[in-house]
């Protein structure tokens, strides 16, 4: 339901308007802002999940891809995926977050990202552990959820009633590279989606809820629903944002 194997937001159209699909088109979308991908290209992918963008940026551009992801049993799903589609050649699963990222310095040509720097409150940590694997002036591009710039006292209330650790804007974003030492490249500002991937999640709450509650229990998914409505009357509000952001790394 939250956009099948993927986690993180999508891009909505006329044509596209489930979240399989809407996901699928921000991976195609991040992947067209950066510079062209060769066989010889090493990317990371942090916070992998269940992988479908790592395999399919293996598969789209045959190149070396590193699937850093620090839950278990996603990254089996991950392994077993990669494995069927005899991948494994030119696809990594490693276990591990910001706080392990057991890489060579200078190692990595792109590093992608969806969304985990939303959940984090490590944020400049991340960024410091991202810039030492990177290759001198290497591209990181991620999406991210931000607060606005001004936000209203309920929605103060409200974002902080949400299972995140930090949501920060995008001028922070900014500067939180910059110590990290990065320098902007490109921003793009993609909200209109944010309400609408969330309520798509509702939608699909409500169309699966009594399957989900087989599965799991019926306080799982009253908790569910509430947190997709307070992320949609954020994003409806203007309290929440949504985007793609991109850096490069500098020298330190």
């Amino acid at each position: 339901m939250w956009g099948g194997d993927d986690l993180h937001v999508g891009i909505y159209s006329d044509e596209v308007d489930n979240p399989t699909e809407a996901a699928q088109a921000t991976t195609d979308r991040m992947l067209r802002l950066l510079p062209r991908i060769k066989k010889s290209t090493r990317m990371l992918v942090l916070q992998a999940g269940f992988g479908t963008a790592a395999r399919y940026i293996a598969t789209e551009h045959m190149c070396k891809v590193e699937c850093l992801n620090d839950n278990e049993a996603q990254n089996t799903f991950n392994q077993e995926k990669i494995n069927e589609a005899e991948l494994h050649k030119m696809m990594h699963v490693t276990l591990g977050d910001v706080d392990y990222m057991p890489f060579n310095p200078d190692y990595f040509d792109f590093v992608f990202a969806q969304d985990s720097f939303s959940i984090t409150a490590q944020k400049r940590q991340m960024f410091r552990a991202i810039h030492r694997v990177m290759k001198p002036e290497a591209r990181l591009i991620f999406c991210a959820i931000m607060r606005a710039e001004k936000v209203s006292p309920a929605g103060e209330e409200r974002i902080a009633s949400l299972p995140v650790e930090e949501l920060i804007t995008a001028a922070d974003y900014e500067d939180d590279a910059r110590r990290g030492f990065f320098q902007k490249v490109y921003a793009l500002d993609l909200s209109k989606n944010l309400a609408a991937h969330f309520a798509k999640l509702e939608e699909s709450l409500d169309e699966n809820r009594a399957e989900m509650v087989k599965q799991t229990s019926e306080k799982f998914v009253n908790e569910r629903k509430r947190v997709c409505q307070i992320f949609r009357e954020l994003a409806e509000e203007g309290d929440l944002r949504w985007g793609i952001m991109m850096f490069q790394k500098l020298n330190s």
